[in-house]
């Protein structure tokens, strides 16, 4: 079996926590951060999400035993959507405009992986 070819422009940092992904209009819940870099993401969703679609997000990082509470704020766009389960799906993105705070959060999955 041969490797895909990565389309990806930079390797992504699988995540060791929690990261809860809210829409930043409506604080309404998305889904969990499932891998992140510098320049993208995928994250899981209850909803299909078309390609194209922008999204300002809100990300949560909560770990409470260490009492850290990290909130990271981007823009994305929707490079693709498919189902992972009849009712849960990965959405794979292109990171526009995180917030400083987001690149601390980024930067920290890498070390942490």
């Amino acid at each position: 079996m041969t490797k895909q070819h990565e389309l990806r422009e930079e390797p992504r940092n699988e995540l060791t926590t929690n990261v809860s992904v809210f829409r930043a209009d409506d604080l309404s819940y998305v889904g969990l951060l499932l891998n992140c870099s510098d320049k993208g993401m995928m994250f899981s969703s209850y909803e299909s999400i078309e390609p194209g679609t922008e999204l300002g997000l809100e990300l949560v990082d909560v770990r409470p035993a260490s009492e850290l509470h990290r909130t990271g704020f981007c823009k994305i766009e929707v490079v693709w959507s498919k189902p992972l389960t009849p009712s849960l799906y990965s959405v794979g993105c292109r990171l526009h405009s995180p917030c400083p705070t987001m690149h601390t959060m980024i930067r920290s999955y890498r070390q942490a992986s």
